[in-house]
């Protein structure tokens, strides 16, 4: 589950603000007055607009805030907000909230533990604790038990205490006999010896070692002394005059200069493939000139002889048809007057005068006709000489329309092609303009660059490049000398302090550092005796033998503890009203604790014949009250999430959590087997483990799936180391896919911190 956007469009003071959680771990900083808390408040009520009942003092605007809260669960997302909220999408009550995702100004501390606990069991597990508050009452009435705490028999002092002296004896004889298994198998005796041994060893190792160490020492001594010499000499023969920041300008001018040339070859080489073009279009431009010229000379001609013949041809166009015309009105002519005169003879008066009337009228015709033909014919012949005389290459009057027509396209053609050749011309001309203005940039560029090139390598006493690519190779080989000789310094002697100290300051320190180094060592001891394989085998013999010594000793010293315990154990056991005798360690031995566990087992039986029906009440109830405390217990088990992240953030320092039904507190255990409570735990293992708490918690509330963490300057009153550590912490839980919103006004959170981490920040600025 997680906040994947926040809107408060309006909430007291506070502007509106709108906020997309891109990370898993990210910072609100501000300082104090900026509306921080302010945002938080309202973040906290658009989820549960209740959590006043569980969250005091988060009221400080007495409105309800508008806006909204997008919540991702399961990879759905929901907007939180008005009608909807976190419970109506998560079996999450305001109480789930407030102790287990909302962490407020260092108070890690779950509210009302136990009983919270409870209603986690209750809400995950059906915890059926009035069942047995019901049960245990009914146990204690008819079996005569103490109570519900106690082991099942009465501890009454008037039953002489029976129930804590059976489980007493019980306990001790178990005990017993297992550390005499445990004393018989380890040997006792045996480590005795051996510790005084061991002792013996470790006081040859450590005078061995410490001779190594000194000529450890002495050869640190000796190679720092030799990067001090590399150092200084270094320093004196620094090239000031050349660096790689000039070498590298210097190297740009020859590549632009280079480029520069090969941009004016390639102008120049354009600019003559531009000309040949030109001279090539300007001669054929000529050539079609020289056509042109005398087809236009002839235009005036050619425009009259299309004059003439459209005369020609208006004014004689039926004469065309004359000649055919004139033969018919020759033979009616012929025709008329013959036939008149053939009739007159034979006495036809009428008739001959008649055909002779129309033999004139066709004569008379045929003179008309013969007259327009002649004119006709003699025009044509004009016409046709014009044209010719024009240079149209005709043979007849028809022809003269087409050649007329021919001419005046192929004028047409070559006036338009040669018009278009001066166009290209031009083209060509103000191409080769702008190469020559390019050329005078790139020839002004170019000797600019090579004069700025010339002033560096002056100003460096230098004849040329490769000269100065010397000089900065050297300086740089020797700066990597330098770089090297100081970074083993300090890493060693440390640097003088200041903010940046010269390197005169960094030379006369580390000489005072060396001197006060020697003046500590051993003389005795030489460099040439360290041994670096013999020095690391004596310090893992050396370690070696303090661990089993220290092992030796403490099973030396763990035997006697458990001897005092076990006799005063002993001692607090009153078997006189049960046996004859009291149970007493004879013997300060394994067989003197074997005799003990003897006669506790003869105690125990006493008061196990005595209590059959009050154990047999105690052992139904146990079986109860396990299941039903496992319940609770098993949020806090050995193999519980809770565990394995306090185990994982102590670094293995605890290696467990527990959770005691009975006290209703937690309990951890120590990597030494000790069981410790928060109470007796630093501040800020106790802010880890709750934090752990509520990790277990919170993903069996979420069915396993990580949630979010809202932190209001959870880490307030830590210092600077441990502050560091939370956020370790807290780094840790965001890679396993916790999400983590805190709000903050420490400086060293909003700066350094969220730089070490690399977090993501929304600075707030102060309101108003």
């Amino acid at each position: 589950m997680k906040l994947t956007d926040i809107h408060v469009d309006r909430y007291g003071p506070l502007p509106r603000l709108a906020h997309e959680c891109k990370d898993n771990f990210e910072v609100f900083y501000g300082p104090n007055e900026s509306g921080k808390t302010l945002l938080l408040e309202a973040v906290l009520k658009l989820l549960a607009p209740d959590i006043d009942s569980t969250l005091p003092h988060v009221s400080r605007v007495d409105e309800s805030p508008t806006g909204h809260v997008v919540v991702e669960t399961n990879g759905t997302e929901q907007k939180l907000g008005d009608d909807t909220v976190l419970r109506d999408i998560a079996d999450l009550s305001p109480r789930h909230l407030r102790n287990i995702f909302v962490v407020r100004d260092s108070d890690l501390r779950l509210q009302d533990e136990h009983e919270f606990y409870d209603s986690v069991t209750q809400q995950i597990g059906d915890l059926h604790t009035n069942e047995i508050d019901t049960i245990q009452s009914n146990l204690v009435d008819t079996g005569r038990l103490t109570s519900v705490e106690g082991r099942g028999l009465s501890s009454a002092r008037s039953r002489d205490d029976a129930a804590d002296v059976r489980d007493n004896a019980t306990d001790l004889a178990t005990d017993i006999r297992d550390y005499v298994t445990e004393a018989q198998t380890n040997d006792i005796a045996a480590t005795e010896r051996e510790f005084v041994a061991v002792k013996t060893e470790l006081q040859q190792c450590e005078s061995a070692l410490t001779v190594q160490e000194a000529a450890e020492t002495w050869d640190t001594h000796s190679t720092l002394t030799e990067r001090l010499e590399t150092y200084t000499e270094a320093t004196e023969q620094l090239d000031d005059e050349v660096s790689q920041s000039t070498l590298e300008q210097l190297e740009e001018f020859d590549r632009e200069i280079a480029e520069a040339d090969d941009e004016i070859n390639d102008l120049e080489d354009k600019r003559s493939a531009l000309r040949e073009e030109r001279t090539q279009f300007e001669t054929e431009k000529e050539s079609v000139d020289a056509e042109v010229t005398p087809l236009e000379k002839r235009t005036d001609d050619v425009d009259s002889v299309k004059q003439a013949l459209d005369s020609f041809r208006d004014t004689h166009g039926e004469s065309i048809g004359a000649s055919r015309g004139m033969a018919f009105a020759r033979y009616v002519a012929l025709a008329g007057i013959g036939l008149g005169g053939v009739a007159a003879i034979l006495g036809s008066t009428v008739a001959g005068v008649l055909l002779t009337v129309i033999g004139g009228v066709g004569a008379g015709w045929y003179g008309l006709q013969h007259r327009s033909i002649t004119a006709a014919e003699r025009e044509r012949k004009q016409v046709l000489q014009q044209a010719r005389d024009a240079g149209l290459d005709v043979s007849a009057v028809a022809e003269i329309g087409t050649a007329v027509r021919a001419f005046h396209d192929e004028l047409e053609s070559l006036q338009n092609r040669r018009d278009e050749l001066g166009q290209k011309i031009e083209v060509k001309e103000k191409l080769i303009t702008e190469c020559d203005e390019a050329l005078q940039t790139e020839r002004q560029d170019r000797q600019a660059n090579r004069e700025e090139k010339q002033e560096l390598l002056q100003q460096a006493d230098v004849a040329n490049i490769e000269e100065y690519r010397e000089r900065v190779n050297t300086s740089a080989e020797l700066e990597r000398k330098r770089a090297q000789a100081a970074q083993s310094l300090t890493d060693a002697l440390g640097i003088p302090p200041g903010d940046d100290p010269t390197e005169d300051a960094k030379i006369r320190y580390w000489e005072s550092e060396l001197d006060a180094m020697a003046s500590e060592l051993d003389e005795s001891v030489t460099a040439d005796e360290y041994d670096s394989t013999e020095l690391a085998d004596l310090r893992e013999e050396y370690e070696q033998l303090q661990q089993r010594r220290d092992n030796l000793k403490d099973q030396l010293e763990a035997h006697e503890r458990r001897l005092r315990e076990f006799d005063d154990r002993i001692q607090a056991i009153s078997a006189r009203p049960f046996l004859d005798t009291s149970v007493t360690l004879q013997s300060r031995s394994v067989e003197g604790l074997q005799e003990v566990a003897h006669d506790l087992d003869q105690l125990v039986n006493r008061i196990e014949r005595d209590a059959d029906i009050a154990r047999e009440a105690l052992d139904i109830f146990d079986e109860i009250q396990m299941e039903e405390e496992q319940k609770i217990t098993d949020l806090f088990g050995e193999d519980s999430r809770a565990a394995d992240v306090f185990r994982r953030i102590t670094d293995d320092r605890y290696t467990g959590v527990t959770y005691d039904a009975v006290e209703q507190v937690l309990q951890v255990q120590r990597n030494s087997n000790e069981v410790l409570t928060p109470q007796q735990l630093s501040h800020g293992t106790t802010e880890q483990l709750y934090l752990a708490a509520r990790v277990g918690l919170a993903e069996q509330l979420l069915s396993s799936e990580p949630g979010f963490f809202i932190m209001d300057d959870a880490f307030l009153p830590a210092d600077r180391t441990r502050l560091q550590d939370g956020f370790d912490v807290l780094r840790e839980l965001a890679e396993n896919g916790w999400q983590i919103l805190y709000f903050t006004a420490k400086d060293e959170v909003g700066t350094d911190l969220v730089d070490t981490h690399n977090l993501r920040c929304r600075t707030l600025d102060r309101l108003g």
